[in-house]
């Protein structure tokens, strides 16, 4: 993993894509202060393209959207079918509802909190080489809340019409109703290209409105136009962090396998000894590592990610930037 980090370091060129993303790692890997924003904004989803493309693929493969929730229904409507609810299940049936949305709630505000506190980290430590108290940091996302969490709803609105369209395209092919494979590869590269869009143009919206302080539609227009004038850097800069997300994935399920470990081995004992006890204890050991390797791989790439994507943005926002692949050519 390190070896692969150094690498793409290396090959990196010109020099501000490396000291963009050497800045970054060490902000990931050094700086623990960052681990639980990073935690937290990672459940937006990553900045950049893997979101997109992730999401369209689930579209394709004939996910719907909500369809999470009308599953939910469909087992609550068959469980009571034709059975009258008890008083008593109800008032707790609404209790836990009140729990899970003012839960969902309070994780959406810290995530976007969060995700705007990384933002303004990753530029203080731009500017004075130093990272701003944590406070700050997270005072400046409250502040930004809104127009922060209007930008990742607009993202997923969007993200989520694009779905649709290749949805229509792709059901009658995914369920023998006739569709013309060709049509679904076009619609899909179409919409894997405008989804590609929306994903940077609002991460440069996110930028303008945490570290420029514009208002939503501002920063909107505004990341719009910046990307037209970058749009070869970025998608440069989207695809080396494609990479990067390939690498982690890779090293998640290297993660899940070694996290077994202490289950296999107690399963071993337990068939010696006879004791279900021992590999009780085992699975709740692998599963609680897994899980705290989960988030601190989370924390640190959604930190690396986020400050990767900062760190450019500043560039190109205030000095331009100059694509590699118009810079290799130009040699």
């Amino acid at each position: 993993m390190l070896y692969l980090v150094y690498s793409i370091f290396h090959l990196m060129k010109p020099p501000l894509y490396r000291e963009a993303l050497a800045h970054s790692w060490h902000l990931a890997w050094k700086e623990h202060s960052l681990w639980p924003f990073g935690m937290f904004a990672a459940a937006l989803g990553q900045m950049g393209i893997i979101d997109a493309l992730v999401q369209l693929w689930f579209t394709a493969r004939g996910y719907r959207p909500g369809s999470g929730f009308l599953t939910l229904y469909d087992l609550f409507h068959a469980g009571f079918s034709g059975t009258p609810i008890p008083h008593g299940l109800i008032g707790w049936i609404a209790f836990l509802c009140i729990v899970f949305i003012g839960f969902g709630i309070v994780m959406t505000f810290i995530a976007v909190v969060s995700q705007g506190a990384l933002v303004q980290s990753t530029a203080h430590s731009v500017h004075h080489k130093r990272l701003p108290e944590a406070g700050i940091s997270w005072d400046i996302g409250v502040a930004s809340f809104w127009r922060v969490f209007a930008v990742n709803v607009l993202k997923k609105v969007m993200l989520c019409v694009v779905g649709l369209l290749i949805a229509l395209v792709s059901w009658p092919i995914l369920f023998s109703l006739g569709g013309s494979p060709v049509l679904f590869l076009v619609v899909f590269l179409l919409a894997a290209a405008i989804s590609l869009v929306v994903s940077v143009v609002s991460v440069y919206a996110i930028g303008y409105v945490v570290i420029e302080d514009y208002d939503f539609l501002q920063a909107v227009v505004t990341g719009w136009k910046l990307f037209t004038e970058h749009w070869l850097v970025s998608l440069e800069v989207g695809m080396v962090i494609f990479v990067f997300d390939l690498a982690v994935s890779f090293f998640f399920v290297t993660i899940f396998f070694v996290s077994l470990l202490p289950a296999f081995v107690a399963y071993l004992f337990a068939l010696l000894f006879s004791s279900t006890l021992l590999f009780s204890l085992g699975v709740a050991v692998s599963a609680t590592l897994f899980l705290i390797l989960l988030f601190l791989v989370a924390a640190m790439f959604s930190t690396f990610t986020i400050a990767t994507w900062t760190y450019l943005f500043m560039q190109m926002h205030k000095t331009g930037l100059k694509s590699h692949v118009l810079h290799w050519l130009g040699r």
